[in-house]
This record gives structure tokens, sequence and C-alpha cells, in this order.
């Protein structure tokens, strides 16, 4: 994906997120279908459309940027809609999702464009004061009021990447790309993992009787999808699921997933304001 600076071990732990990640999109979709059954019919095929044609864009964004520039990108879009979610799932106030999860993603922004030393970003200078004056700004407005209210996990996400940012920099001459990508990678895995696990169990909390919901059933299927995705990326007859299930494509399908659960709620506050005739 970054032109084979991929070791195995973080091929391997990157392929076991995308593989489980199917089971979480399976999981999303399955809610996002029922939610759209609420709507009207027009909406919903409306809405499903819109959705086909992200795919496209998004395919042709990937074919312009390339696949590292890409994943960077989506990954960085993650990381607010992984803060959007367990705000959620923590049962925050809607005026605290709105507005509490910029300053995290902006920093994870940061972190990822100095460990990858972009441009101007290898001097160390330049790094250190651009991470304080992030710190400072995302204090002076609201996350030392948050801290002060005793609201901990956004603001100390903010300032755990911060402070990632100032170590790996530090560490950042010594380190081969490979060991650079394998950082980024372990930082991937760990969120997305958290994120999964939460997911399941924030919707076991609000399922009534469904089976599909049970914890075997979510193991079971996991595991299907980690078997399915091995097989595809070894079995030349199953080849033609590699564009779904194949590591490299992983990115293309997670920004589909983010972009589509950012819509839906849009599209039904459109349908409750403009009701179908």
């Amino acid at each position: 994906m970054w032109e084979g600076q991929l070791s195995r071990e973080t091929l391997n732990l990157y392929a076991l997120t995308a593989f489980l990640g199917w089971a979480h999109f399976a999981y999303a979709w399955r809610g996002q279908w029922h939610s759209s059954t609420r709507m009207a019919p027009k909406k919903r095929n409306l809405y499903w459309l819109t959705v086909a044609l992200l795919l496209v864009v998004l395919l042709a964004a990937r074919s312009l940027l390339g696949t590292a520039v890409f994943s960077l990108i989506t990954w960085v879009y993650n990381i607010s809609h992984f803060i959007k979610a367990e705000t959620f799932f923590a049962g925050r106030t809607g005026k605290e999702r709105k507005t509490s999860f910029f300053a995290p993603a902006i920093a994870f922004a940061w972190f990822t464009l100095v460990l990858f030393r972009v441009g101007p970003l290898n001097h160390l200078t330049l790094v250190f004061v651009g991470t304080l004056a992030l710190a400072a700004t995302s204090l002076l407005l609201g996350d030392w009021r948050a801290l002060a209210n005793n609201q901990l996990r956004l603001p100390l996400l903010t300032l755990f990447f911060l402070g990632e940012t100032l170590i790996w920099s530090a560490y950042g001459p010594y380190m081969t790309p490979a060991f650079r990508v394998g950082v980024y990678v372990l930082h991937i895995a760990a969120a997305s993992f958290f994120h999964y696990l939460s997911s399941y169990l924030f919707a076991q909390r609000r399922a009534s009787a469904s089976i599909a919901l049970h914890p075997l059933v979510i193991l079971a299927v996991n595991l299907c999808f980690v078997a399915l995705g091995c097989a595809a990326t070894r079995l030349d007859i199953l080849k033609v699921l590699r564009f779904i299930l194949a590591p490299e494509w992983f990115t293309l399908w997670v920004a589909l997933h983010l972009a589509a659960s950012d819509l839906l709620p849009a599209w039904k506050r459109r349908t409750s304001v403009h009701p179908s005739r």
C-alpha cells in the first residue's frame, strides 16, 4: 500500500483490522438498512442511490490521490467518526457531540503529518512550536473548561495525540519507512478494535431479542470474515472478492462506511422537514 513499506507483522495486523472491519460494516449497514426502512420508499431509494454514487466518487478520489494519500485522509476522517460514535455510545448530549470532536481530529491529523515528515515537518523546532500552539489553542477554546468540569476523555485524547507527536518526531530521524508505517498501523488497529467492540456492546444494550446480536453470533460472523478474507487473498478461485476484502482496498470501504454513516442522519432530518407527498 505504501510502496512496499510494510513489514509482514504490520501487514498481518492491518489485514486483521480489515477483516474484522468487514464484520463491523455488515452490522453497521444492517442497522442503516433497518433505519432507512422507516423512510418513505422514494427517500429510501434515493439514499441508497446516493451511497452508490459516493462509492464512485471515492473510487475516483482514490485513483487521483493514490492509495497512500487517500488512506491517510480516510484515517484522519475516521477519528472524527470514532469520537462522535464513542460520545454517542456514552450518552453525551447532542451539543457535546457536535462541538467536542474537532480538537482530537485535528491533533491526529497533525500527528499523521509529523509522523510521515510531510514538507518541512522534519524540523523538530517547527514541530515543537506547532504542537505547543495546538495544545494551547485547544485548551483555550474549551478543553480547559471541559477538564475543569471533569469531562476528561476528549481533551485527554487530544493531548495524548499531541504528546505522541512530540515523542515520534524526536525518534523520526532514526525510523525506517517500514517502522514509521508500523507505528501508524498500530494506532489504526487499536482505535479500530476498540470501536468494533464498543459498537457491539452498545447494540446489545439497545437490542430487543435479535439473535444476530448474541455474543456467539457476533464472534461467528467475525471469524467467518477473517476466514473469508484469508482465503480471498490466497486462493485465485476467490480473487473476485479481493476488491472487497483485500487489505489494500480497505480504506475505500472505510471511507464509504464513514460517508454513509454521516449521510443517514442528515437524510433523515431532511425527510422529516420535507415529508413525501
